[in-house]
């Protein structure tokens, strides 16, 4: 029975994990260099945008989508995906969204500063992102979208949502934050519903420290969204035109350049995300007390952007999450927390509530408390090392013999 290194024994492993993002003189000297250096001799640093039109492209060809808009922050494109999908401006009512408890704040944020209504609704467990009863069950008059957060880098259950939003006249959004390089079944996240929103930011799969993306299929979606990120603009308008209400969300020609470099890595880091989470769902399987997270059979490739599993603190002595997230921690697993708390209970959520009681509502949701008492995060940088490196997290896990009977301290 070895000895938990909290207690002091031998760390399982005391070698770095790949840091993010991963940098280096050689994609410097022949991918990010010359691109960043085309964009300042060619003194056009914004308008008209030839780098980010090239990266729009670029992005429609490894999304598949038709159409696509680079926006300045992962949060502009979830703002700018609301404004063309639900053909809104931000100046008055635009009628309920549903989404999860389970996410980021910015997939309530952007479409409250919008006018939408937020509904919160209850994910499945299994997957982390929307449990579609819960979303009929959601439903009123005053619905327009669904937006479905394909959290941790796994697309939800696109096929059933999307037969409600049918059912019910409504646009069914993606939050791709945390998903590049995702597919449901075939087809890559951002090409599934009426359009998706990505982001660009430091921690994530493709990332130039700030950024978004929209995607979409929909002609007239694109056309209102690219009013309202560029101004009030449909694309082709003369510069002093501004048929529509909009904002100046316009990408950095920079960011541009940076993220045509990276691109040409993501599909490959993805795979080699996907692989080692197969492999590391295999060897946590056979560890006691741990349930790997789920594949569900329309993943065509999971992104993992983060690696969710969960704990069963019955097969390790009674001790804590925390506790156990600890003792991961001084083995040398980056093992972390994740969202602590319901989203509809963020101090800013509960701001609205108090203020504007009619643009939040609050439906029921056991299974995403359940998920806050369970659940351990991995971040998507660890499933960047080599396939016998998953081997020193399924051993880390795998000392809960020791830690039935060790004294794990908690923090003061």
């Amino acid at each position: 029975m070895s000895t938990l290194a909290i207690d002091g024994g031998t760390p399982v492993r005391t070698k770095p994990w790949p840091a993010w993002p991963q940098v280096s003189e050689a994609e410097w000297d022949t991918l990010v260099g010359p691109r960043l250096k085309q964009v300042y001799l060619s003194a056009t640093e914004g308008l008209p945008n030839p780098m980010s039109a090239e990266l729009e492209a670029a992005f429609c060809a490894f999304t598949g989508a038709k159409f696509s808009l680079f926006t300045s922050h992962g949060t502009d494109a979830l703002m700018t995906l609301c404004a063309g999908a639900l053909d809104i401006d931000g100046v008055g009512p635009a009628g309920e969204l549903i989404c999860p408890e389970y996410t980021f704040i910015a997939s309530a944020s952007a479409p409250l500063a919008l006018g939408c209504s937020i509904v919160f609704a209850d994910i499945d467990k299994r997957h982390f992102c929307l449990d579609p009863a819960a979303v009929e069950a959601a439903i009123s008059p005053r619905t327009v979208a669904i937006m479905n957060v394909q959290l941790g880098g796994q697309a939800g259950d696109m096929d059933a949502l999307q037969k409600i939003a049918d059912k019910h006249g409504l646009a069914l959004l993606e939050d791709c934050a945390q998903a590049h390089g995702a597919r449901h079944n075939a087809t890559q996240v951002g090409a599934v519903g009426t359009g998706g929103g990505f982001s660009f930011q430091s921690s994530k799969n493709l990332t130039s420290g700030e950024g978004g993306m929209v995607t979409t299929n929909d002609e007239d979606v694109y056309n209102r969204a690219s009013a309202y990120r560029n101004i009030g603009r449909f694309p082709g308008g003369k510069r002093w035109e501004h048929p529509r209400l909009g904002q100046n969300y316009r990408g950095s020609e920079y960011l541009a350049a940076l993220l045509l470099a990276r691109l040409t890595t993501l599909d490959e880091q993805t795979d080699r995300r996907d692989r080692n989470g197969v492999y590391l769902n295999e060897l946590l399987a056979q560890v006691g007390g741990i349930t790997p997270p789920e594949r569900m059979p329309w993943c065509g490739r999971h992104a993992y952007h983060i690696y969710m599993l969960h704990y069963h603190p019955d097969e390790f002595g009674g001790h804590s999450r925390d506790e156990f997230i600890r003792a991961m921690n001084a083995e040398g697993v980056p093992a972390t927390l994740g969202y602590n708390l319901l989203l509809s209970e963020q101090q800013g959520i509960q701001s609205v509530r108090e203020r504007y009681p009619e643009r939040v509502r609050v439906e029921p949701s056991p299974q995403t408390q359940w998920v806050f008492e369970h659940t351990v995060w991995l971040f998507q940088s660890v499933l960047l090392a080599e396939r016998a490196d998953m081997d020193d997290i399924a051993e880390a896990a795998g000392k809960k013999g020791a830690c039935r009977t060790a004294r794990i301290e908690t923090a003061t």
